[in-house]
């Protein structure tokens, strides 16, 4: 029989997590979620084109290396019909490297600051707390792209690990993947930390980075499996274009539950009382509401006057 202690312990520990469960709903995690993985198909698309157009200038003379990169590339995606689209890529990049790394560059900046600027919308809900200016917004989203820039290059540096490590197998997989654990922990915490409009503090943050960074490297050790098992009917430009969506959704999905963790649990932020919806439409003062006519003039009822409006008879 358990003491009554334990079952306190039990009893408290199933309300938080019942809890917690009602904040992942009614904060419309996974609707969140979606939002980062359509910011994140806008805006890391052109930075990846101009990423790989610097690794292809300086590497220009090392078709290994190139190729080892189009291999690794290549194995997360169904084979079919997406070796011919890599191949094409490298070799207009090798071509027009100069030209592509400008253009995707300044695209990068632009559509990559609204991805922060998502972000930070994302965690105002999570967090309760009121809206940036749209130029703090914008001044934020290119501080965080900056540090981005300055982190990846150092990405691509560890993955580029001297050959003599690979005859190593064991040593060698359990580096890369310790190695992209550490950086996706790095750079989910400073976005823990930075774009939230409050005091951040490292201790209320390291869980939910760290949540979510290893489970985007088990996303990323699952992931290739489950393409070439389940979706290899998916060929083609369709089938890239859905593998991307699905793995930016699911990095999404990691991102927000892992700052729903550090709310919760760490900042105490309790689940609304409703949805986002209703509670949005409780809260707002319906005397501040305007209303138009079919010519977008003011019009004289408020909100909850609506449903009494006379509707026009049925012919």
């Amino acid at each position: 029989m358990l003491s009554n202690e334990t079952k306190e312990t039990i009893a408290r520990i199933r309300r938080q997590l019942s809890l917690f469960g009602w904040k992942i709903l009614y904060d419309w995690t996974f609707s969140l979620a979606a939002l980062i993985a359509y910011y994140l198909l806008i805006s890391l698309l052109p930075l990846a084109v101009s990423l790989f157009a610097v690794v292809s200038l300086i590497f220009n003379d090392r078709e290994e290396f190139q190729k080892r990169m189009r291999d690794r590339l290549t194995v997360t995606f169904p084979e079919r019909g997406f070796n011919d689209t890599i191949d094409s890529l490298f070799n207009s990049i090798s071509k027009q490297a100069g030209v592509l790394f400008a253009v995707g560059f300044v695209i990068s900046i632009f559509t990559g600051s609204r991805l922060f600027v998502g972000i930070d919308d994302v965690l105002t809900i999570i967090y309760r707390i009121r809206e940036r200016t749209i130029l703090d917004q914008n001044f934020l989203a290119l501080k965080m792209i900056l540090a981005f820039i300055t982190i990846t290059p150092f990405i691509i540096l560890f993955s580029s690990v001297p050959a003599i490590l690979e005859s190593h197998q064991g040593f060698y997989q359990f580096l890369v993947i310790f190695t992209s654990c550490i950086l996706s922990f790095i750079f989910i915490e400073l976005i823990y930390v930075i774009v939230p409009k409050r005091q951040m503090r490292w201790k209320h943050t390291w869980c939910g980075a760290l949540v979510a960074a290893v489970g985007l490297q088990l996303v990323l050790l699952i992931f290739p499996w489950y393409v070439h098992q389940f979706m290899n009917d998916y060929a083609g430009q369709l089938g890239f274009v859905i593998v991307i969506l699905l793995f930016f959704y699911l990095f999404g999905l990691l991102f927000v539950i892992g700052a729903q963790i550090n709310a919760f649990f760490f900042d105490h932020i309790q689940p609304l009382k409703a949805g986002l919806g209703t509670c949005l439409c409780e809260s707002v003062d319906r005397e501040l509401i305007q209303l138009t006519d079919e010519s977008f003039q003011t019009h004289e009822f408020i909100a909850d006057e609506i449903n009494h409006i006379d509707q026009p008879p049925l012919p």
